[in-house]
């Protein structure tokens, strides 16, 4: 499924992105043996420099990982976006305003760090960032569909509303069967965030 994802949903994002480039992590795992969980490790080895050439370099770190890393739970999401966060403030300092960062989240798990989940996306949505979770398989995703905030805003902890809707959330069972309409959904989703994060700033 996630070759499939990688395939069909991330080549469609990939197009807007000018050197092909792309930082790649990996969460909840045991990496290179070691005996800690890992939530926030890079694809590459290389946490200084995580960015990989293209999608078959992904889809190649990615296998190769895999041979490396004891899957292990729980799901946590606030380790790489607070990291995603940090960067994108980094740039900003150095007064690099023309990059617009889309992170795409592929999962299969219950995500368990909710409340600071929501602290790292609310402080996202001030920022040049948005957020695409795809969920593989049959887990609950129900808390997925509350970052999705469609219905409801988000508040961080000390009761910040989110700047705007920064989140989509796509069900990748509803379309396993049709890597293109998988596709579309992404896109569509995308436009959707695109659309909300130029309302706010007219």
């Amino acid at each position: 499924p996630y070759t499939t994802l990688f395939r069909s949903s991330i080549d469609i994002v990939a197009y807007y992105d000018y050197d092909q480039k792309f930082p790649a992590f990996g969460f909840g795992g045991k990496f290179n043996g070691s005996q800690v969980v890992d939530h926030c490790y890079p694809l590459n080895g290389n946490m200084d420099d995580p960015e990989i050439d293209g999608i078959d370099g992904i889809l190649e770190a990615y296998r190769n990982v895999l041979n490396n890393t004891e899957l292990w739970g729980p799901t946590h999401f606030h380790h790489f976006i607070d990291r995603l966060n940090n960067t994108v403030k980094q740039d900003i300092s150095r007064e690099n305003y023309n990059n617009y960062n889309i992170l795409m989240i592929l999962t299969d798990g219950i995500i368990e760090d909710m409340d600071d989940t929501i602290n790292a996306l609310v402080e996202s949505s001030y920022l040049p960032v948005s957020v695409i979770i795809i969920g593989i398989g049959n887990a609950d995703f129900s808390n997925m569909d509350v970052l999705d905030a469609d219905d409801d805003p988000l508040y961080d902890n000390n009761g910040r509303k989110a700047d705007r809707d920064l989140v989509q959330f796509v069900p990748f069972k509803d379309f396993k069967n049709d890597g293109q309409k998988l596709a579309e959904q992404v896109l569509e989703e995308e436009s959707k965030i695109g659309r909300a994060s130029c309302r706010e700033r007219e």
